[in-house]
């Protein structure tokens, strides 16, 4: 998709400076995609004890000696 964005200068300076050698475009498109995979791990995380988890794990393996 081909977007123009009006960027910070100090800003562009300091994630072209921690992606030497990259593109603007890889730069900007790295940065996208760790925000979003911090975002869905924070949204994950968000969820604990939220959801009631039954351990089975002593009745399993007692299925599993028995086979």
């Amino acid at each position: 998709m081909r977007t123009t964005l009006e960027l910070r200068d100090d800003l562009m300076r300091s994630l072209l400076a921690r992606h030497p050698g990259a593109s603007k475009r890889a730069a900007v498109e790295h940065a996208i995609e760790a925000y979003l995979a911090k975002d869905a791990a924070d949204a994950v995380r968000s969820l604990a004890g939220g959801v009631p988890v039954k351990d089975v794990s002593a009745e399993l393996r007692k299925r599993d000696r028995r086979a």
